[in-house]
């Protein structure tokens, strides 16, 4: 229980907030629920990914990938 008020509040979560949260779960305590609640609050999730919503494209950073491959670092191993 202590691992989650921690997340909750690494993640800015008020501390009336945890509290309500807290209360609302204490007896169906799961990732999903915690979301739920987090939710019906107005805070974004924290413990799930909804997979079908992700953005990828916010994630789209080749940039690195392809310095690295025109990188002649590490060609000359003759």
């Amino acid at each position: 229980m202590n691992s989650v008020i921690y997340e909750l509040r690494a993640n800015n979560i008020k501390d009336e907030d945890i509290e309500i949260i807290m209360d609302r779960v204490k007896n169906r305590l799961s990732e999903e629920n915690l979301d739920i609640e987090l939710q019906k609050l107005g805070y974004p999730k924290i413990f799930t990914v909804d997979y079908d919503n992700y953005d990828y494209d916010s994630f789209d950073d080749y940039d690195d990938f392809e310095l690295m491959q025109k990188s002649d670092k590490y060609s000359d191993f003759d």
